[in-house]
Protein backbone atom coordinates (compact mmCIF):
# COMPACT_ATOMS: atom_id res chain seq x y z
CA UNK A 1 0.00 0.00 0.00
CA UNK A 2 1.30 3.44 -1.24
CA UNK A 3 1.56 6.04 2.17
CA UNK A 4 -1.38 8.24 1.86
CA UNK A 5 0.30 11.11 3.67
CA UNK A 6 2.65 11.64 0.77
CA UNK A 7 0.59 11.04 -2.10
CA UNK A 8 -2.08 13.47 -1.05
CA UNK A 9 -1.27 17.33 -1.00
CA UNK A 10 -4.24 20.06 -0.85
CA UNK A 11 -5.79 21.25 -4.13
CA UNK A 12 -5.18 18.62 -5.82
CA UNK A 13 -7.91 17.24 -8.35
CA UNK A 14 -8.83 13.74 -9.23
CA UNK A 15 -11.01 11.81 -10.81
CA UNK A 16 -12.39 8.55 -8.87
CA UNK A 17 -14.35 5.61 -9.43
CA UNK A 18 -17.87 7.61 -9.46
CA UNK A 19 -21.68 6.21 -8.96
CA UNK A 20 -23.55 5.98 -12.25
CA UNK A 21 -24.44 8.77 -14.30
CA UNK A 22 -21.69 10.72 -12.62
CA UNK A 23 -18.80 10.02 -14.01
CA UNK A 24 -17.72 13.49 -14.47
CA UNK A 25 -17.92 14.42 -11.06
CA UNK A 26 -14.05 14.97 -9.66
CA UNK A 27 -12.91 15.52 -5.64
CA UNK A 28 -10.39 18.25 -4.30
CA UNK A 29 -8.40 17.35 -1.99
CA UNK A 30 -8.83 20.19 0.56
CA UNK A 31 -6.55 19.25 4.05
CA UNK A 32 -5.04 16.51 5.56
CA UNK A 33 -5.56 15.74 9.29
CA UNK A 34 -2.45 12.89 10.67
CA UNK A 35 -3.54 10.30 13.19
CA UNK A 36 -0.71 8.09 14.92
CA UNK A 37 -2.56 5.02 13.07
CA UNK A 38 -4.48 6.62 9.76
CA UNK A 39 -4.66 9.98 8.01
CA UNK A 40 -7.84 11.67 7.46
CA UNK A 41 -7.96 13.32 4.33
CA UNK A 42 -10.86 15.74 3.85
CA UNK A 43 -12.47 16.28 0.22
CA UNK A 44 -14.88 17.98 -1.56
CA UNK A 45 -16.90 16.36 -4.21
CA UNK A 46 -18.58 18.39 -7.66
CA UNK A 47 -20.68 17.06 -10.04
CA UNK A 48 -22.71 14.72 -8.20
CA UNK A 49 -26.27 14.44 -7.69
CA UNK A 50 -27.45 14.68 -3.20
CA UNK A 51 -30.63 15.87 -2.44
CA UNK A 52 -30.53 19.00 -3.78
CA UNK A 53 -26.82 20.02 -4.25
CA UNK A 54 -24.48 18.92 -7.00
CA UNK A 55 -21.43 18.66 -4.56
CA UNK A 56 -20.28 18.20 -0.90
CA UNK A 57 -18.33 20.90 0.46
CA UNK A 58 -16.62 19.01 2.95
CA UNK A 59 -16.24 15.39 3.73
CA UNK A 60 -13.58 13.16 5.70
CA UNK A 61 -12.56 10.16 4.25
CA UNK A 62 -9.11 7.71 5.35
CA UNK A 63 -6.05 8.08 2.84
CA UNK A 64 -6.45 4.16 2.06
CA UNK A 65 -10.55 4.61 0.92
CA UNK A 66 -9.97 7.69 -0.61
CA UNK A 67 -6.94 5.82 -2.84
CA UNK A 68 -8.49 2.72 -3.14
CA UNK A 69 -11.14 5.34 -5.06
CA UNK A 70 -9.42 7.24 -7.15
CA UNK A 71 -8.93 6.96 -10.87
CA UNK A 72 -6.41 9.65 -12.39
CA UNK A 73 -4.98 12.86 -11.15
CA UNK A 74 -6.56 15.80 -13.25
CA UNK A 75 -4.70 18.84 -11.62
CA UNK A 76 -3.53 21.07 -8.91
CA UNK A 77 -5.44 24.06 -8.07
CA UNK A 78 -3.72 27.58 -6.67
CA UNK A 79 -6.48 27.79 -4.57
CA UNK A 80 -9.04 25.88 -2.60
CA UNK A 81 -12.40 26.44 -2.08
CA UNK A 82 -13.90 27.73 0.57
CA UNK A 83 -14.31 24.53 3.06
CA UNK A 84 -13.40 26.63 6.66
CA UNK A 85 -16.89 26.36 8.81
CA UNK A 86 -17.12 22.64 7.30
CA UNK A 87 -14.26 21.66 8.43
CA UNK A 88 -14.22 23.77 11.65
CA UNK A 89 -18.00 22.11 13.01
CA UNK A 90 -16.40 18.51 11.84
CA UNK A 91 -12.93 19.23 14.21
CA UNK A 92 -14.85 20.02 17.02
CA UNK A 93 -17.20 17.31 17.46
CA UNK A 94 -14.38 14.56 16.21
CA UNK A 95 -12.26 15.80 18.89
CA UNK A 96 -14.86 15.59 21.56
CA UNK A 97 -15.40 12.01 20.08
CA UNK A 98 -18.84 13.14 18.12
CA UNK A 99 -17.96 12.45 14.85
CA UNK A 100 -15.92 10.01 12.13
CA UNK A 101 -14.47 9.76 9.17
CA UNK A 102 -15.43 7.67 6.62
CA UNK A 103 -13.34 4.06 5.78
CA UNK A 104 -15.48 3.51 2.03
CA UNK A 105 -14.54 4.12 -0.67
CA UNK A 106 -15.82 7.76 -1.94
CA UNK A 107 -18.70 6.63 -4.30
CA UNK A 108 -19.67 4.23 -1.29
CA UNK A 109 -19.79 7.77 1.39
CA UNK A 110 -21.84 9.74 -1.19
CA UNK A 111 -24.28 6.67 -1.20
CA UNK A 112 -24.91 6.72 2.40
CA UNK A 113 -24.66 10.28 2.68
CA UNK A 114 -27.35 10.60 -0.02
CA UNK A 115 -29.71 7.78 2.06
CA UNK A 116 -29.40 10.15 5.25
CA UNK A 117 -30.73 13.14 3.16
CA UNK A 118 -33.24 11.65 1.31
CA UNK A 119 -34.26 10.04 5.31
CA UNK A 120 -34.72 13.56 6.80
CA UNK A 121 -36.76 14.89 4.19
Amino acid sequence: MMDGINIFMPGQVWQYQTRAGEENSTLTVLCIDELEDDAIIHIRVDGIQIGNASSIGHLPISAAALESSLTAFIMHLDKLPEFSEGYDQWKQAFDSGKAGYWKLPVSEAINAIDVMIQGKS
